[in-house]
């Protein structure tokens, strides 16, 4: 089974998931970009942290591309 992650040299620019930017260097989660700081950001981060929020607000796109919310598959 392949990983989640993938850290591959992209050379052209992505958007990144948490900031908006466009960078070059990151990681790629399912077929979400995160670029180099804030994948360090995130890392560092406490819960009581500013910018906290924000991360856990963003990385809800991942886990709801994994696990699809149930509201959505009502037949």
């Amino acid at each position: 089974m392949g990983s989640f992650i993938s850290a591959k040299k992209q050379d052209s620019l992505q958007e990144c998931l948490i900031c908006e930017e466009e960078k070059n260097k990151g990681i790629h989660l399912l077929n979400y970009f995160i670029c180099e700081n804030c994948e360090t950001d995130i890392v560092k981060s406490d819960t009581g942290d500013q910018g906290y929020e924000l991360y856990v607000n963003r990385l809800k796109k991942v886990k709801n591309a994994l696990i699809p919310n149930k509201k959505n598959n009502v037949q």
